[in-house]
């Protein structure tokens, strides 16, 4: 199969960035996997799972499916010879989830939790980005559920060394269009990642999940775990948490839940640093 996916060409690196960088483990996986909750006994769907990290760890944190789908090939054959040698019970599907009308329909229905980390910032219309919200929406049971998705701060800094500490480098217009295009430099220890991505802002997010026929869109900030506080310090994610450069937003279907999750996805202290 050729190479349609930016992703096709980073599996390495995408794999190994877990261990390399450590906002991923303390602060990107703490904070969602907290944000997605318990799914002990749960149908969960992780679109745009890339190498099956996190399918993986969600199928080791007691769901009783997990399922990834990614567009690209290469991420899938990947995460299909890991689940050989690992048989965990974690189903891969090759598909594009920006396109409701290529993914397969036997997922319809079929889910409680629907997550996916990093996966809207890669639409590149509004079209694309209410996709991939579709895609969600449908694959959620008609009695309700979630959809748990790491999205770009529509706020992060463009102060161009911000993230640096952290091994990012991301490069973007100031104050761009709906859909302006951005770029993410990545250093995972030896390789160097280079992925290009969307800006939208909070308003598009929550009108593409709405057309979708999600009814409630929460945000919520991304926190340390104690571990990371513990090895690295409360100054080395000082610049991260007073503005990362994700947040989570949970959207859900169904009747209303108690939700703590601030509405404002920018915060008070997630701002622009000052010039």
């Amino acid at each position: 199969m050729t190479v349609d996916s930016q992703f096709d060409t980073a599996v390495a690196a995408y794999e190994s960035s877990m261990e390399e960088m450590p906002f991923r483990e303390h602060v990107e996986a703490y904070s969602f996997l907290n944000a997605v909750g318990d799914v002990v006994g749960r149908d969960v769907l992780d679109i745009g799972c890339g190498s099956g990290l996190y399918a993986r760890r969600l199928r080791r944190s007691g769901a009783a499916r997990a399922v990834g789908m990614d567009e690209s090939a290469a991420m899938v054959e990947h995460a299909r010879r890991r689940e050989e040698r690992e048989g965990l019970g974690v189903e891969y599907l090759a598909a594009n989830a920006a396109d409701p009308a290529a993914v397969p329909q036997d997922i319809t229905g079929s889910f409680d939790v629907v997550t996916a980390v990093y996966v809207l910032p890669y639409a590149s219309s509004r079209q694309e980005l209410e996709g991939f919200c579709v895609t969600a929406r449908r694959a959620l049971r008609d009695t309700g559920g979630r959809f748990v998705a790491a999205v770009l701060n529509p706020e992060f800094s463009t102060d161009p060394q911000w993230y640096r500490h952290y091994g990012m480098l991301l490069s973007a217009q100031q104050a761009p269009e709906e859909g302006t295009p951005g770029h993410l430099r990545a250093w995972v220890g030896p390789e160097v990642l280079d992925l290009d991505f969307f800006r939208w802002s909070a308003t598009a997010h929550e009108q593409a999940l709405k057309a979708a026929g999600f009814d409630r869109v929460s945000w919520i900030r991304p926190t340390v775990s104690g571990e990371g506080r513990a090895r690295y310090g409360e100054a080395f994610w000082a610049n991260y948490l007073d503005c990362p450069h994700a947040l989570i937003i949970d959207a859900q279907v169904g009747p209303a839940a108690v939700v703590d999750s601030p509405a404002d996805p920018a915060g008070s202290t997630a701002a622009a640093p000052p010039e």
